[in-house]
């Protein structure tokens, strides 16, 4: 089998920061990556002069490692001096979990069984929301949820079964804050676990140091918080080391890290408590070995991107394999109106781009029974659709 071509799908949505690729074969095998960058930026990396379509075609789609190896080498050529990340490595992440979809299917098994099998059956999810109006979703800085209004959305999911919760935060640390995180944790109880991203840009503000961050460690320890997200700038390792060890609720980072090299640095100073990996930003080849990492050091696992359906069916396939991998974050669509842009594209993104959308049952993700990816194939009518709007 060998790879024929690789497209970039949505070309013609400017707004779009998700970025669709498919792998196809001259066996019919198609696969389906995507990546959390601007999707005129990827096609530039991938369909461009010299690009990874023009550095993959050919090849056998299921030597997974060495072309990933092949797009690295291909990518540092073309860079030059800098560092080792960015919107190259999105793209190659990308195209490697296509791959990796192009393998399962070309066995006719999940990935999870191309990598030995499952240790988990399924696996809980948390519904990620923010606590940004999205009815003004223009505003800068943005408008935050009224306190009633947050208790209610933590009550909906709680009632469609999830056991966790986590809200996009920002530097909102008011006392109205602090209010509003005592009346979801009254409202949700104490068995639903409750975390809290302070996110970018919110650490990128002046003046932000580690002894704030502590502060708002402190508070979030007052009302039992499962873990505090990317309180420090996300390659801050000293730092991080300074807050894990003063922080009363678990630290977490990694969304931003795109090498395996930038979360062994977290992970061998156990700088944090949980790595957050994102499939997106390096690919499941790269997954796997932070993955593996993170489990040696007996370090959980909690990867990072509710954003589309091919990401969270990566992170499932993979974790399933993983003792470490405890829970994967999921669209919190009560934060969405009915039939808001908003609402449109993510549902599009996670129940209807492909033919079989992963499956969550009483707050748990479903090992899915079909190859690859297990999520069938692209829909393409779906994203025409969406760019001729």
């Amino acid at each position: 089998m060998r790879i024929t071509d690789i497209k970039v799908i949505g070309q013609g949505i400017i707004s779009s920061q998700m970025a669709l690729v498919t792998v196809e074969t001259d066996e019919g095998i198609t696969g389906i990556g995507s990546t959390s960058a601007p999707v005129q930026v990827i096609a530039a990396f991938i369909e461009g002069n010299r690009g990874l379509r023009e550095l993959l075609i050919g090849e056998d789609p299921t030597d997974t490692n060495r072309l990933w190896l092949k797009m690295a080498e291909g990518w540092q050529a073309q860079r030059g001096r800098g560092g080792e990340g960015g919107v190259g490595i999105n793209a190659m992440a990308a195209v490697d979990i296509a791959l990796w979809d192009i393998a399962g299917k070309a066995r006719g098994l999940p990935i999870y069984k191309l990598l030995g099998g499952a240790v988990q059956d399924q696996i809980m999810v948390y519904a990620s929301t923010s606590r940004a109006d999205r009815r003004y979703p223009y505003q800068d800085p943005w408008i935050a949820k009224t306190t009633d209004l947050m208790v209610q959305e933590s009550k909906e999911y709680v009632e469609q079964g999830f056991k966790a919760i986590k809200w996009g935060w920002g530097n909102y640390y008011n006392n109205d804050g602090q209010e509003a995180l005592e009346a979801i944790r009254e409202a949700i109880g104490p068995d639903i676990h409750l975390m809290l991203d302070f996110g970018c840009p919110a650490y990128l503000q002046a003046g932000w140091n580690i002894k704030d961050a502590i502060r708002i460690a402190e508070i979030c320890g007052e009302y039992d918080l499962f873990f505090l997200e990317e309180a420090l700038h996300p390659y801050d390792v000293e730092g991080f080391k300074e807050l894990t060890r003063n922080s009363p609720v678990k630290i977490a980072t990694g969304e931003s890290l795109t090498t395996v090299g930038d979360c062994k640095r977290f992970i061998d100073d156990h700088a944090i408590d949980i790595i957050q990996p994102d499939i997106q930003q390096m690919g499941m080849t790269q997954f796997l070995r932070v993955a593996h990492l993170s489990e040696e050091a007996g370090i959980p696992c909690i990867p990072h991107g509710p954003w589309s359906a091919v990401l969270v069916a990566g992170h499932l396939n993979a974790l399933a394999t993983f003792s470490n991998g405890i829970i994967i974050e999921y669209p919190g669509f009560a934060s969405f109106e009915e039939a808001s842009d908003q609402r449109v594209r993510t549902q599009i993104m996670n129940e209807t781009i492909i033919e079989t959308p992963p499956s969550v049952r009483d707050g748990y993700l479903q090992l899915p029974e079909g190859p690859g990816l297990g999520l069938g194939n692209y829909v393409h009518n779906i994203i025409e659709g969406m760019e001729q709007a």
